[in-house]
């Protein structure tokens, strides 16, 4: 099949249980794009059964006539088309040789409401995180192609509050050098690469052999930029590697201006517990200056400063865990390190990758490891928070706040029930919403929680809280609990949200009761965000 490309997307059709094949696109018999893509069946009527499109950026192929090949039935083939709208929803049946779900029973199919999840497909690591022009960029690691970890790539979304988030066409895709796996971005503010100072760079590494391609079969991970001169609405790779392969599967570049030592810094993750940093004048030519050994901590670092409530700041080493480091850096090596502390209670949260340039305040975004059974997308991000450093017991200790937007929402709240002196509240979600809570113990010992059917609990004696049959130690005494609960998604924080909790719920309907039951009068308020 053959087809001249004239408009912007090519929507490929993808079933998200069939059994995976190589897809291949072709321009005059050479390969210019390879993935694995789930094969669908053939109904009765002929027509090919697939669940979702996915459309595939092909701009820079407008004009060229392109072949596709693959181990896939004609119908599969005949289901291919060609649009201008990154999300078709009107011309999927007339133009589609095929039956999908539509875009609109898509979107009401359990897509949290403030926790940004993909359209379809795979999702992992936030990447790239960049604050310009007034929105906030979130790349993150995605399998534009089903629902399970494949095909690396950097899908896209923006927001303007941190809560309410615009898909964006997927990013970067495989290319000869390998798969996209996770990175970092920043202004060009020094001007270099010959680009102005308001272009967008992006560092991530291309994990060569990590798939089964026949473009990077045998070629090492080494890592690469990308960059955009329109605001983060077109990515272009840079064309070259600016660090070799140093070890296995080095990967994950974070990389920050350091103004004091006039120079660019890259934490990167070497291999089994162990990390590199280097440093560049021109981004092109990079040397390491420490390697850090650490016993448990792996994957994605995340080196910066961040505030301490008082004024001052301190230097953190944040790894994919949740694990932390506190010390001191001078450009060329993080030194005076503290004994290793974690900012999760649970394992759920994954990745946390921090903005750049966010104003005025440091934010973390993390990857949530949901399985979204049934779903057409697999796993979600956390709500973001604002990081500082608080003193606990003679020593620093991370706090993560939720985001200034969640809590100015507030004030512009509907509220879901608010009550004082009393051992029970209760309230109706009769549409898709998430919740925002807070409960004061007030002395009560024993809490109890129905978030729409899912049961949860806290015993202010052990510390205890039980979520899923599921118990997680937090600390005992806590008097206050802030909630946030989200079609399916659970946060819990409290003590200056220095003890965090994050849970996975079964039921993720989006509408039901909510309901606080304690063994004594408690104050407690609910409000809804849509």
């Amino acid at each position: 099949m053959k087809i001249l490309t004239e408009r912007d997307f090519l929507y490929i059709p993808v079933a998200s249980e069939g059994e995976k094949y190589e897809f291949f696109i072709y321009h005059d018999d050479e390969v210019i794009f390879h993935v694995h893509v789930p094969c669908g069946k053939i109904r009765e009527d002929g027509s090919y059964d697939f669940d979702y499109f996915s459309p595939v950026p092909v701009k820079k192929w407008k004009g060229m006539t392109l072949s596709f090949g693959g181990d896939y039935p004609d119908s599969f083939f005949e289901a291919i088309y060609q649009g201008n709208e990154m999300m078709p929803i009107e011309n999927r049946r007339s133009e589609a040789k095929g039956s999908c779900v539509t875009d609109e029973e898509n979107e009401t199919d359990g897509h949290p409401i403030v926790h940004f999840a993909p359209k379809n497909g795979w999702t992992n690591d936030p990447n790239g995180l960049v604050f310009d022009d007034g929105k906030y960029h979130l790349f993150y690691q995605h399998n534009p192609f089903g629902t399970e970890w494949n095909n690396m790539s950097w899908g896209h979304a923006v927001s303007h509050d941190l809560l309410h988030w615009e898909h964006m066409p997927v990013a970067l895709l495989p290319d000869e050098n390998g798969t996209i796996f996770s990175g970092s971005g920043l202004k060009n503010e020094q001007a270099l690469l010959g680009l102005p100072k308001d272009a967008l760079l992006f560092f991530y590494t291309a994990a060569g052999g990590s798939s089964d391609s026949p473009w990077s079969r045998g070629k090492n991970f080494h890592q690469a930029i990308a960059y955009s001169t329109d605001h983060g609405e077109t990515l272009h790779k840079y064309g070259r590697e600016i660090v070799p392969f140093m070890v296995k599967e080095n990967r994950d570049p974070k990389v920050y201006w350091h103004e004091q030592s006039k120079g660019y810094v890259m934490s990167l993750y070497l291999i089994d517990c162990a990390y590199a940093i280097l440093r560049s004048t021109d981004l092109l030519h990079w040397e390491m200056t420490q390697k850090l050994q650490f016993e448990t901590a792996n994957e994605c670092p995340d080196l910066r400063p961040v505030p301490v409530q008082g004024g001052k700041e301190k230097w953190m080493l944040f790894t994919a865990s949740g694990e932390y480091f506190i010390g001191d850096f001078d450009g060329y090596r993080f030194t005076n390190l503290s004994a290793p502390k974690f900012a999760y209670k649970t394992s759920l949260p994954y990745a946390g990758q921090t903005y750049n340039n966010a104003p005025g305040r440091v934010v973390l975004m993390h990857w949530l490891r949901t399985k979204n059974a049934g779903r057409l997308f697999t796993g979600v991000m956390g709500l973001p928070r604002e990081l500082e450093l608080i003193p606990v017991d003679g020593e620093l200790v991370l706090a993560a706040h939720p985001v200034k937007e969640w809590k100015d929402v507030k004030t512009t709240k509907e509220t879901l029930f608010a009550v004082t002196g009393k051992k029970q509240a209760s309230g109706q979600l009769t549409s898709p919403a998430a919740v925002g809570m807070k409960i004061f113990m007030c002395g009560a010992k024993q809490l109890e929680i129905n978030f729409c059917g899912n049961m949860a609990s806290y015993d202010a004696s052990t510390g205890i809280f039980t979520c899923r049959e599921e118990e997680t130690m937090l600390e005992s005494g806590l008097d206050v609990l802030d909630i946030i609960f989200d079609r399916g998604i659970l946060e819990v924080s409290a003590k200056q949200d220095t003890v965090l909790g994050f849970w996975e719920l079964l039921k993720d309907d989006g509408v039901g009761e909510i309901v606080v039951r304690a063994d004594d009068n408690i104050q407690a308020e609910a409000w809804m965000v849509h």
